[in-house]
């Protein structure tokens, strides 16, 4: 699905160069079975998207990717999503005209949240999902020409997605709409502790012997 919103082409960015600071463990090297929690949201996103790009820390220790994935290092490492974000739509821009943003932490993400969420965006310059008072810029389609809106934003200091979401044209996707094909919000549910990481393998069914990847 590259072209899912008539002639627009959309390609996908994940984040991954955050402090994993509660988990205390790298949650893109989190264990899901055969693969790990950065392939796992990459393969899902890849599957509907292209191009797909992972934004990482320099010196972070990633999985392999697909030779097609390439990996972007953030020139202002644990500066907050909108600088990744900015340098991720700076290393598409011209490869695609807009795209979806995840973290790596939402392996339950689905497509057809995906494909929703492009087709809001129409002739505006960013779709997000958007949970009451909450929004979610990790679940979000920005259009690559918002490059220079965040560069100037980035420069006054103000570094929260919802500083740009205040100054450009948003649509959002309300999770009561959501809801109609992701009833449980999976798609949006992050893992960031210990517990919700083993809550997500007895829901995928691995098995209960699998090695955490660290100690209790």
């Amino acid at each position: 699905m590259s072209n899912t919103n008539a002639e627009l082409k959309i390609g996908g960015i994940v984040l991954c160069g955050g402090a994993s600071s509660r988990m205390n463990y790298p949650k893109a090297l989190l264990p899901l079975g055969q693969e790990v929690m950065l392939q796992r949201v990459v393969r899902i996103i890849g599957s509907c998207l292209s191009p797909v790009a992972v934004m990482a820390s320099p010196d972070q220790r990633l999985p392999t990717l697909p030779a097609d994935v390439p990996v972007y290092f953030d020139r202002e490492p644990l500066e907050g999503p909108l600088a990744a974000i900015g340098q991720g739509l700076e290393a598409l821009h011209g490869k695609c005209e807009a795209v979806f943003v995840s973290g790596c932490d939402t392996p339950l993400i689905q497509t057809s949240m995906i494909e929703r969420l492009c087709t809001r965006l129409g002739n505006s310059q960013l779709a997000m999902v958007r949970e009451g008072d909450r929004l979610h810029p990790l679940a979000a389609v920005y259009r690559v020409s918002l490059l220079e809106t965040i560069q100037q934003l980035l420069s006054q200091g103000k570094r929260r997605p919802i500083d740009l979401v205040a100054q450009v044209e948003s649509v959002f996707l309300e999770t009561t709409e959501l809801q109609e094909i992701d009833p449980d919000l999976r798609s949006l549910r992050n893992i960031n502790t210990r517990a919700q990481y083993q809550t997500l393998l007895n829901e995928l069914e691995i098995a209960d012997s699998t090695v955490l990847p660290f100690s209790e």
